[in-house]
C-alpha cells in the first residue's frame, strides 16, 4: 500500500444520528476497524483543533468497536447535536484528531473553558490536515464513481437532492455554484438524519442579486405531487412560530411562486446571500409549510479548504 493510500485509509467520518445521542456512544466504521482495530487500546484520545484532548473509552465486541465511556462528556463539551458531522484522523497510539461540522455544514467555534481538565498531547497541523482531507476526498470520489477526467466537471447534485427526498428547481441551476449545491446536499442529508420520516420538502438557495432566486418557486415535480392545483394561497410558519398567509401564482408549465407577502417573511428571518431554506409541508389539505432556515456561515472558506463535501455525496 502506498503512503498516500495509508494516510487516506486512516481517516473516517461519521454523521451524528439521534440514536448516537440517545445511546451515548459512537461506533467506529468496520473498514477502519479492519485495518487499525488491533492496535487500538482500551482508551482513545480525541483532539480538537484548539489543542484540547479528551480520553474516551473504547468498547470492543468481536470486530466491532465503539467510543463509549467518556464519549458523552466529549459530545456535551462540544455541544454536538444530531445532524452534526465529525471527521476523524487517526494518528497513532489510539490518538484521533477531530473536526466538527454543524447542520449548516460549517465548522463549529470550539468552546473553550479554562478550568476544563484536558491533556495537551497533540499538535494540530493545519496544512497537514488539509493535505490528508484532500486525499480522503479523492478516494471517496473514486469509490462512489465520481472521479472525472475534466477538472471542471460536476456530479449531478440536484439528483442527489432528489434522492434525499428534497426538491430544488433545475431552472436556476446555472445560478448556483458547486459549493452551494454541495452544501445543500449536506444540509438535506443532515435534515433527513434528524427527521427519519420527514414531511414532503422543497429547498431554495437565496440569491439576493439574482431576481429569479429572490422569488420562492416550488418545483413542478413537488407541486404536482403534493399541492392541489386549485390552491390559491399557502401558510408559511417561521421557526419562531410566526405565521403568514401568502398568495401563490401557478405557472402554466407547473409549479408555483409564493407571491404577495414573501418579502415580509424574508425580511423577518433575515435572509442573506447563500442562505438555504427548506419548506416542509406539514399540512396537506390547507397547505401549511414550516420554514427551516440555514444561514450562510462566515467560516465557509476555511471549511472548504479542510474538507470537500463531494466526498460524502
Amino acid at each position: 500500500m502506498s503512503s498516500s493510500a495509508a494516510e487516506t485509509s486512516s481517516m473516517f467520518y461519521s454523521m451524528i444520528l439521534p440514536s448516537t445521542i440517545h445511546n451515548k456512544m459512537l461506533r467506529i466504521p468496520l473498514k477502519f476497524v479492519g485495518q487499525f482495530g488491533d492496535e487500538l487500546s482500551s482508551i482513545a484520545k480525541l483532539a480538537v483543533p484548539d489543542g484540547r484532548v479528551w480520553q474516551v473509552g473504547l468498547t470492543k465486541f468481536g470486530r466491532k468497536i465503539w467510543f463509549d465511556q467518556g464519549w458523552q462528556n466529549f459530545v456535551e463539551s462540544q455541544s454536538i447535536s444530531a445532524g452534526y458531522f465529525l471527521l476523524f484522523k487517526y494518528e497513532k497510539n489510539s490518538i484521533f484528531r477531530v473536526l466538527i461540522f454543524d447542520m449548516t455544514a460549517c465548522e463549529i467555534d470550539y468552546p473553550y473553558e479554562d478550568d476544563m481538565a484536558c491533556e495537551m498531547c497533540v499538535e494540530i497541523s493545519e496544512e497537514q490536515f488539509k493535505h490528508e482531507a484532500e486525499l480522503l476526498s479523492r478516494k471517496r470520489k473514486m469509490e462512489d464513481g465520481l472521479e472525472r477526467d475534466e477538472p471542471n466537471a460536476e456530479p449531478d447534485l440536484l439528483v442527489s437532492l432528489r434522492k434525499s427526498g428534497i426538491y430544488i428547481t433545475e431552472k436556476y441551476k446555472e445560478l448556483y455554484s458547486t459549493e452551494e449545491l454541495e452544501r445543500a446536499v449536506y444540509i438535506a442529508r443532515a435534515f433527513k438524519a434528524t427527521n427519519p420520516k420527514p414531511n414532503p420538502l422543497f429547498m431554495i438557495i437565496w440569491k439576493a442579486n439574482d431576481k429569479p432566486c429572490r422569488e420562492v418557486y416550488a418545483p413542478a415535480r413537488f407541486a404536482y405531487q403534493y399541492v392541489d392545483e386549485d390552491s390559491k394561497s399557502v401558510e408559511v410558519q417561521a421557526p419562531s412560530g410566526r405565521k403568514w398567509s401568502l398568495g401563490i401564482h401557478w405557472r402554466a408549465t407547473g409549479g408555483f411562486f409564493l407571491a404577495k407577502g414573501w418579502a415580509g417573511v424574508s425580511d423577518y428571518v433575515h435572509l442573506t446571500e447563500g442562505d438555504i431554506c427548506i419548506f416542509e409541508l406539514v399540512r396537506h389539505r390547507d397547505v401549511v409549510f414550516k420554514l427551516h432556515v440555514f444561514h450562510q456561515c462566515s467560516k465557509i472558506t476555511s471549511w472548504r479548504e479542510k474538507f470537500s463535501l463531494v466526498s460524502i455525496i
